[in-house]
């Protein structure tokens, strides 16, 4: 309001993040002038669908959904008679991006049952482009790999990068702090913030640490 600048209160949202008990805000609400702003359980931002309860489960339902229409144009490929090495091609163009976009974001937050359920879409496509094989054969001719494996490798490219002194996310790392005089057999320059629940294990950097990455 000092600048000019008024907020758009139909387009903006708030979301609260709060797992105590002891706390409770479901009596106080944000105001823009006498306008309140609508609080939301969760909304998608750059394309991923964050929740209050910080979890992953409306994101791969939205992201799986999504990939699951893009089928149809598989099952039509193989209908026309179209090569296999080809409709996988189409295949990792169309349908396996979807299921990847931002996943070093979310893949650290993910239960096996998530896992599993952005897993399964590729499992279709590749019964519907290889029927007679398996999906770990029909990975192996098509020359993919697991989602899973290929979310995780992301994880790790990312945190490679992030290590580097000259990255924006470089000061995030939570330093060891070296003990004079002391010798340790492990060199391994980063900790873990502690945490009282798990949840804190499942964000990106603590997961990247508590997997020596």
């Amino acid at each position: 309001s000092d600048n000019g600048m008024h907020l758009n209160t139909k387009k903006t949202k708030e979301m609260s993040f709060t797992f105590s008990k002891r706390i409770r805000v479901d009596d106080v609400f944000l105001r823009a002038g006498s306008e309140v702003i609508e609080r939301v359980q969760e909304f998608k931002i750059l394309g991923l669908i964050l929740s209050s309860d910080l979890t992953w489960a409306s994101h791969v339902k939205y992201i799986v959904a999504k990939a699951n229409k893009r089928l149809y144009a598989i099952c039509q490929l193989v209908r026309c008679g179209f090569a296999s090495g080809d409709i996988s091609a189409v295949y990792c163009s169309l349908i396996r991006p979807l299921l990847e976009y931002a996943a070093p974001v979310w893949h650290p937050g993910l239960t096996g049952l998530l896992s599993d359920e952005v897993e399964h879409v590729q499992k279709r496509c590749m019964h519907i482009i290889f029927p007679d094989l398996s999906y770990s054969d029909a990975l192996f001719v098509g020359g993919l790999q697991r989602l899973s494996v290929r979310r995780e490798t992301a994880v790790a490219k990312l945190f490679a990068e992030i290590k580097n002194p000259n990255h924006i996310l470089h000061s995030l790392l939570p330093i060891k702090p070296i003990n004079q005089g002391l010798s340790t057999r492990d060199t391994y320059p980063y900790r873990m913030k502690i945490g009282k629940t798990s949840r804190i294990s499942r964000s990106f950097i603590n997961y990247c640490i508590k997997n020596r990455m």
